[in-house]
């Protein structure tokens, strides 16, 4: 008890009153809506003006300081709970992004599940650096948005799915002090690429969705989730399977085997613990 009245006491002190202002701006406006009768759609919508305090609580606080605060403010609890639906529902499909080009939607669909992972993470105190090393199948897609994105976009995107813009700094922050770039004979031969691409992106959803379905207990058993997701992952480890195979037809060095080695086999493990609690509760 004594520890956890110290961790509350911690918690309220590193929130600043401009912090606590923000917080309580948002519980007024999400009051004001719901008693309009306004559905989560519109209350996104309608709290566009808020999005940007929200995002800076979400980056600049703890997770224990943001719990203090949903505690303290209803209205606060349950925007941030419509913002991790919503941006759940992109993530997973269920929500289709309105928009005339579908590249915007995937790319909505990438940052929420982006999004959507660093949370899942956060929550089970993996946080800072310690991220990096579970999200590396993330990669792929976080360069796509850096590098292929309009910096409008962009930044619509990192207010929208404050988790994106946490990983993505400190991405680029590792990146930059990592001396040991990527050596040329690392390249994968194209021939290989679509295979580690598709692993690192099956991996990283069965991860998520894994994660989601042990979260959603035990309020919800999404067990047809779990039975597709039973599917995905047969197809999956048969084709890490196959991989070591497909690296020495390609005649591919053992510095880029190790490489792959060095992400997917932890990988592997993780998804099989994910999915063992999901089979076992």
């Amino acid at each position: 008890m004594g520890e956890a009245k110290r961790w509350a006491n911690e918690a309220a002190a590193s929130i600043t009153p401009q912090q606590r202002e923000i917080a309580a701006l948002i519980d007024a406006q999400m009051q004001r809506f719901e008693a309009a009768g306004l559905d989560e759609a519109e209350i996104v919508a309608a709290m566009v003006d808020h999005m940007s305090g929200f995002h800076r609580l979400m980056t600049d606080l703890d997770n224990p300081a943001i719990n203090l605060l949903a505690r303290e403010f209803a209205g606060f609890r349950r925007y941030a709970k419509i913002v991790e639906t919503i941006a759940s529902g992109i993530a997973t499909g269920q929500i289709q992004v309105p928009g005339k080009e579908r590249r915007f939607a995937d790319e909505h669909r990438i940052a929420a599940s982006i999004d959507q992972r660093v949370r899942q993470l956060e929550a089970n105190g993996i946080r800072g650096v310690a991220l990096l090393a579970h999200m590396a199948a993330y990669t792929p897609d976080l360069q796509r948005l850096w590098n292929s994105t309009s910096d409008e976009l962009l930044v619509s995107l990192c207010r929208t799915y404050p988790s994106l813009y946490r990983y993505g700094e400190l991405f680029e922050q590792a990146w930059l002090k990592d001396a040991r770039r990527m050596k040329p004979e690392q390249e994968l031969p194209d021939s290989i690429k679509p295979t580690v691409l598709r692993l690192l992106s099956d991996g990283a959803t069965l991860e998520r969705e894994f994660q989601t379905i042990l979260d959603a207990r035990p309020h919800r058993d999404l067990w047809v989730k779990a039975e597709l997701l039973e599917h995905t992952w047969q197809q999956w480890t048969t084709l890490l399977a196959q991989l070591p195979a497909l690296l020495q037809e390609a005649d591919v060095p053992n510095i880029s085997w190790e490489t792959m080695r060095d992400i997917l086999e932890p990988m592997a493990q993780r998804i099989e613990d994910l999915r063992a609690h999901v089979q076992h509760p």
